[in-house]
């Protein structure tokens, strides 16, 4: 009797060892996890530690109201929603081609940190500013002039929030042919290029933002400072105009105005919390029309997305 008592003994101080192990256990999980997504705030949790998602399954009603919106655009309008906690997709013209204007900034500057990463280099040098530079299509760096110096981490900043075209020429004589390899080849996409600009399809810069979202390309730490300047963008009439306040976007926007060719395009990462998506919309029309679309468009998904139940 005395064995058994003590065997019984036994099996409950190991068992009470072992909840007080797996509590022990998941709270670390969770200070760590806590730790890290204060550090990189706008990268995938999947990343960092197994995370909680809210894994939506039923986005049908979402397709219909996308594609009953977007009928009457014609080829004028492309859209891409995607689901990032399962990949969910949802595209209207998310294959056609148009010219990615400024949201080309972006992979040039993911192509000056892949210049960093490779040569070991942590700092951002100064440089001076040279006529070849000077552009003022876009953005207010241009009134500087010539000579002017500016820190490239600066002009990586400008690049994104203000998509300032001289601060983007800045950073192209520190990369390297290579860099801009690497970092198409781990976006793998086809990339064209015609005496206009650069071609993408609302689909393939889907993939660049989710390159940075997931780190596949760059460092955890480059990954989420890009992510962080894009979430500062002063350009806030479109995609994010179809959002409540507060909720965190990380976006780009582009511009094309040429003779026979005008279009506004906006992609960007949706923070809703558990629940984060891609929006990549391009509207060939005028500006306004196209605020109307962007935001209208912003407003179904973020509804949708935010509101319905698991």
């Amino acid at each position: 009797m005395k064995h058994l008592l003590f065997s019984v003994l036994v099996i409950s101080v190991v068992a009470n060892i072992g909840l007080f192990t797996l509590w022990q256990n998941g709270a670390r999980n969770e200070n760590q996890f806590a730790t890290l997504q204060k550090k990189y705030p706008y990268l995938s949790k999947r990343i960092l530690t197994e995370f909680p998602q809210d894994i939506l399954i039923n986005f049908l009603p979402l397709r219909k109201k996308i594609k009953q919106t977007t009928m009457s655009y014609g080829d004028s309008f492309a859209v891409y929603f995607e689901y990032l906690p399962t990949g969910t997709s949802i595209g209207v013209n998310e294959k056609n081609d148009f010219l990615a204007a400024s949201l080309f900034k972006l992979p040039v500057v993911m192509a000056y940190y892949r210049h960093k990463e490779s040569s070991h280099s942590e700092s951002d040098p100064k440089i001076k500013l040279t006529k070849d530079m000077i552009d003022n299509r876009f953005g207010d760096l241009w009134k500087k002039g010539e000579g002017y110096e500016i820190n490239l981490k600066d002009a990586v900043r400008m690049g994104l929030e203000n998509s300032d075209n001289t601060a983007v020429k800045a950073l192209t004589p520190q990369i390297k042919e290579k860099d801009f390899q690497d970092v198409y080849q781990g976006l793998d996409i086809n990339l064209k290029i015609k005496d206009s600009g650069a071609i993408l399809s609302a689909k393939q810069y889907a993939s660049i933002l989710k390159a940075l979202f997931y780190s596949a390309v760059l460092t955890k730490d480059h990954s989420e400072e890009i992510l962080n300047y894009m979430t500062h963008t002063e350009f806030t009439d479109k995609l994010p105009a179809g959002l409540p306040s507060g909720v965190p976007v990380a976006h780009k926007i582009g511009v094309v105005m040429l003779p026979d060719y005008e279009s506004y395009l906006d992609c960007g990462i949706v923070y809703v919390v558990r629940r984060p998506y891609m929006l990549c919309m391009i509207s060939k029309s005028d500006e306004e029309t196209a605020r109307i679309r962007m935001k209208n468009m912003s407003k179904i998904v973020y509804e949708y997305v935010s509101g319905v139940e698991k």
